[in-house]
């Protein structure tokens, strides 16, 4: 399969991690439309010529739904124009379509001009990166992980009534809705130094979504390694902390480095403890709150139990009240 740039390459990738096979993409092609009773072709063919790159991304469990991706691997803005021609692509392949139904995303790696937001509006399509907001460009891997966003929660938002999508400008609010948050993650990395990261792509992420995937879940292992310090969770969850960094998502089962020892700690003011009699106590207990200090992690768990996590050291107090008489 070619692709014209890398780009386009990394949004048909995240389209196939959200979509899996009901993805596909065409170059310089006529684009095929579907009628009742035969195949009809749309050239778009007029004064001037359009050429149409096209991803196309469809849904197991909706085979009547597919959304058209345009990829623009612009180092400028975006401009109306460009949010004009996929508006007409779309409107044509759903004058013509036997029972499949259209959506439309324009995804531009540079942004877009503020008069591209009327029109996406006007013609119910989606734009990322968002146009709202303070921040008008993003890097390339944050639209990408965007694209990936919608396209898994429109998977999720089929299984329920969806007719309303089809009607402008609903479907332009929920891609909308969706990624109006990397605003938010954008200026977290500026002050946290992108202290949370999603296991696997190394996507930039946040201590909600990081406690939204914990909450609940049950802690099973605790490794230390010369690199950094590894907790397992119940549903194949992983934890980790490297450095200032707070690793997080599905467990890849790599841990690097050596085994190490680490200070462990018991009760509030901090009294010498094995390893041994901390893990016992914390390992089997699910998560039910959690606080980010900076150098130090904690996880508030079953049976009134905190354990903190910092580089140099573990602790684990019971937080009932008065103190001394919560004693472990």
């Amino acid at each position: 399969m070619k692709f014209k740039n890398e780009f386009e390459r990394s949004l048909f990738d995240a389209a196939l991690r959200a979509c899996g096979d009901g993805v596909s993409i065409e170059h310089n092609k006529i684009i095929q439309i579907e009628d009742a009773s035969a195949v009809e072709v749309a050239s778009f063919v007029g004064p001037p010529k359009k050429e149409i790159d096209v991803i196309t991304a469809g849904f197991k469990q909706r085979s009547d739904v597919k959304v058209l991706i345009s990829a623009k691997d612009y180092a400028s803005k975006a401009e109306p124009a460009d949010v004009q021609e996929w508006g007409a692509v779309v409107r044509t392949m759903n004058k013509y379509s036997a029972g499949t139904k259209y959506l439309g995303i324009v995804v531009s790696r540079g942004g877009f001009t503020s008069g591209c937001e009327p029109w996406a509006g006007c013609e119910n399509l989606g734009l990322i990166p968002p146009l709202k907001g303070k921040i008008l460009k993003f890097g390339a891997d944050r639209v990408i992980q965007m694209l990936e966003r919608v396209l898994r929660a429109l998977e999720k938002r089929l299984h329920f009534p969806h007719e309303d999508l089809f009607t402008a400008p609903q479907y332009y609010d929920f891609v909308y809705r969706l990624t109006e948050a990397f605003e938010g993650r954008e200026a977290a990395a500026k002050e946290q130094g992108e202290r949370y990261r999603l296991l696997g792509n190394g996507w930039l992420s946040s201590f909600p979504e990081l406690f939204q995937m914990l909450d609940g879940k049950r802690l099973q292992k605790i490794v230390v390694t010369k690199t950094g310090i590894y907790l397992s969770f119940s549903e194949n969850l992983s934890l980790r902390m490297i450095g200032k960094q707070l690793q997080f998502g599905s467990d890849d089962g790599k841990m690097e480095g050596m085994p190490s020892a680490i200070r462990c700690e018991k009760n509030f003011f901090g009294e010498h403890c094995s390893f041994k009699f901390l893990n016992d106590l914390v390992v089997g207990e699910c998560v039910t709150s959690a606080g980010d200090w900076g150098d130090r992690f904690e996880l508030g768990l079953t049976n009134d139990l905190m354990l903190a996590v910092e580089l140099d050291r573990l602790q684990v107090y019971r937080t009932g009240n008065p103190v001394d008489q919560n004693l472990l």
